[in-house]
Order: C-alpha cells, then sequence, then structure tokens
C-alpha cells in the first residue's frame, strides 16, 4: 500500500515546476544584485568607502539610490545581462537532484548539458578548472572580473561531483581533482600558529573569510572521499580545524576570520554555509571528525538566532529585516543536511519553503529578492543570487521527502 504524499510535497513539486519552466523560459542570462557597483563609477565609490575614514558615509546615498531604483539605474548605466557560472552550477545540481527523484532522464541530460558549458568556459589563465563571477568586485581591492573564487568553484565542483555520482564517468572525477588542485596551488593559504590553514577568498587576495575556507574544505573532502588523494583530506582538516577554533562562545561565526582586523558582521546564509560544510565533513570522515560539540554549538546558536516563528530567515541575530531570498533557500539546504544529525529541523526546512513560495513567489514563477523593513519590496528575479538557489533549495527538499516515501513505503505493514 502506497502511504499518500503530503500536500507540502505537491506545493513543493509545483513551485519547482514552475521555476524551472521560468528559467528555460527566460534563459540563463540575466542582472545581479552586485552588477551596478561593478559599473566604474560604483567601484570608485565602493573603493572610497573603504580607503577613506568617514567614506562609508559619502557612500550611504548611493546606496540607497541603488536599492530604490535600480531598474532605472541599470537603464542609464546600460547594464548588460550576463551568464553567472554559479548559477549554472546550482541549476545543474538542481537538474540532478530532480533525475534522482524523477528518473526523468531529460533532467539529467540538461544537468549534463550545463555541465559541458561549464567545462568550456573556465576562468581564462589559469591551468586548473576554476570559475570566478563575471563582473568587478570591490572588497577591500578591486577583483577583476572572472578571477576565480573559493565560493564558486566549490559550487561548480559539487555539480561535477553529483554528476559522477549519478553516472559514474571518470571525465567528473578528473575535473572535480582539477578544481581541489587549484585550491590547493592557486589560492592563498594563512597558515597560523599552529599550522591551520584558510584558504583565500580568490586567487587573487589573501582574505580570510570562514565560510569561503569551510565550502573549499568540504570539497575537498567530498573529491577525497572518491579519488583517496590524502593531501585534499589532509589540508581540509587543517581548514576545519582553523575555522572551528575561532568559533566565537555562543557558536557564532564573524564573516572574516583571523589574521583580518575587520571583524564583520554575523549573518544568515554564511553561517549556513559553514554549518553545511561540516555536516558535509562529518558524514564523510566520520571518527576522524572531532569537532561535533562545537558543530552542536553552531546549530543551537543558528537555530535560536537567525529565525522568526521557525520560519521566516532573519538576515542578522538583531533584526529580522532584510529577508533575503538567499537566507531562505540557504537555510532551507542547511537544516537538509543537518536533518539526519537532527531530524526535528526538516520540519524547519519545510516550514520556511512554504513561508518563502507564499511570500516571495511570484505567479508568474520566480522569485523576489528582498523584502526591507519599510515594507518595500525588491521583486526583481536575480538567476545567481534568487532563482538558481531556491531550484537548488526546492530540489533537494523534494528529493529528501520522496526519500522519506520509500522508507515509509519500505517500512508500512498491510
Amino acid at each position: 500500500m502506497k502511504v499518500k504524499t503530503k500536500p507540502e510535497k505537491k506545493i513543493f513539486e509545483n513551485t519547482y515546476n514552475s521555476l524551472e519552466n521560468w528559467i528555460e523560459n527566460n534563459g540563463m542570462k540575466g542582472y545581479d544584485v552586485c552588477d551596478i557597483n561593478a559599473e566604474p563609477f560604483f567601484l570608485l565609490l565602493s573603493n572610497f568607502k573603504e580607503k577613506v575614514k568617514f567614506g562609508r558615509y559619502i557612500y550611504a546615498p548611493f546606496y540607497l539610490l541603488q536599492r530604490n531604483h535600480a531598474t532605472s539605474l541599470r537603464k542609464l548605466l546600460r547594464v548588460k545581462k550576463n551568464i553567472f557560472p554559479q548559477a549554472i552550477g546550482l541549476i545543474a545540481r538542481a537538474y540532478m537532484s530532480n533525475y534522482s527523484t524523477t528518473k526523468n532522464i531529460n533532467s539529467l541530460k540538461q544537468a549534463l548539458n550545463l555541465l559541458n558549458w561549464l567545462e568550456q568556459n573556465k576562468s581564462e589563465g589559469y591551468s586548473k578548472m576554476c570559475w570566478g563571477q563575471p563582473y568587478n568586485w570591490s572588497s577591500r581591492k578591486i577583483i577583476p572580473k572572472n578571477t576565480p573564487r573559493a565560493t564558486v568553484t566549490s559550487i561548480i565542483t559539487n555539480s561535477f561531483l553529483d554528476a559522477y555520482e549519478l553516472t559514474k564517468k571518470e571525465k567528473y572525477l578528473v575535473i572535480a581533482k582539477s578544481s581541489c588542485d587549484f585550491f590547493i596551488n592557486d589560492l592563498n593559504l594563512e597558515e597560523d600558529n599552529d599550522g591551520d590553514i584558510c584558504f583565500s577568498y580568490t586567487s587573487n587576495d589573501t582574505f580570510t573569510v570562514h565560510n569561503a575556507n569551510m565550502v573549499t574544505a568540504a570539497t575537498l573532502i567530498r573529491t577525497w572521499k572518491h579519488c583517496r588523494k590524502y593531501e585534499y583530506k589532509n589540508l581540509a582538516i587543517k581548514a576545519l580545524n582553523f575555522t572551528t577554533k575561532y568559533q566565537n562562545k555562543d557558536g557564532s561565526w564573524y564573516y572574516w576570520a583571523p589574521p583580518e582586523k575587520i571583524i564583520g558582521k554575523i549573518d544568515n546564509y554564511h553561517t549556513g554555509f559553514i554549518l553545511e560544510a561540516m555536516e558535509i565533513i562529518k558524514k564523510i570522515i566520520n571518527d576522524d571528525f572531532k569537532y561535533d560539540d562545537k558543530l552542536e554549538l553552531g546549530i543551537k546558536y543558528y537555530v535560536n538566532n537567525f529565525f522568526n516563528n521557525k520560519e521566516i530567515p532573519k538576515m542578522y541575530p538583531s533584526n529580522i529585516y532584510p529577508i533575503d531570498i538567499q537566507s531562505c533557500a540557504q537555510s532551507i539546504i542547511t537544516f537538509l543536511e543537518l536533518s539526519v544529525r537532527c531530524p526535528h529541523l526538516k520540519r524547519n526546512a519545510i516550514n520556511i519553503a512554504l513561508w518563502t513560495i507564499k511570500n516571495m513567489f511570484n505567479s508568474n514563477g520566480y522569485f523576489y529578492y528582498r523584502f526591507y523593513e519599510n515594507g518595500k519590496i525588491d521583486k526583481t528575479p536575480y538567476i545567481r543570487w534568487s532563482e538558481s538557489w531556491m531550484l537548488r533549495a526546492l530540489s533537494f527538499l523534494i528529493l529528501t521527502l520522496d526519500q522519506n516515501d520509500v522508507i515509509c513505503n519500505k517500512n508500512h505493514k498491510m
């Protein structure tokens, strides 16, 4: 006897299908939350803000101009749409999850076609497989467009690992190994006095950032699982040691890591990246994982500080606004990854998904970007920031619920 599918699952399936159709109808090109900042005038402003003592006050009105009039600014500045490798990787992962759920061979074909595009469009000037963003980015220095990033390369490498696990085709593992060699040979490794390391954010900086360090470590471990190249595991463990060492006493992490003088804020989705990465590492290395207490403390902080009524993701612990779609998507993914350890967190993922669909999904098939405290809703569809992340989150949620249905069916007694 088949157990009836829960009503929530049908909602998620319908939303996934609508979003998938929207992406296919609108193509992979799109605007981005960072594209205005990549324009020369705003790059100068961002650089000014970072280097001049009171620069942030001068920058503030221009930030509000971007936030409230982004569409008009794009027209004025003639900002062009881009294809984002990060979005391609996330969408490919979603298609492969959908294939695992439905066995629809077309989903797998679509995913592999996207991986072929990624293979052909890596960052130029590097011998290894790596990817960045197609715009200039101003942080504490200007990072040129397409400079490979640890975060983007990790997301994409995991899509190739998904393909390897599904198809067993060696070429996908070879690409993943090449990306891991990029992490080791082309990123800058900050080593502390204990010999632990933090991978740099891009190949062009020495920034130490916890979430970038941890997603790199998890990708190295996941690749090591299949190839047993122990250099990957050893460096990943050193990166894990580094980030757990600098966890705050309450279980949180600042965005920036030592030896950076800048502390930075504690936010939702970057914390989610860290916890997801730690759980992935734990599942693979088992008894070699020595930080269960740190992970549990991090989960406790995350659950207790980043959600309103266990369904609305807060950007920061002290304020619910802005409600950001990537916080919604990453919260779903993080809770699903952690649900093996903490089964009750699956309900949190479901509640967040239901709230997000109800409040941030447009009937045309896409998700809004942000809610602001003044009631303003930025309804702009962003393929990299919003749609690809939610497609990935929904596909992972449906797959997880589908696996539960299989278990229930196996255990059902006539």
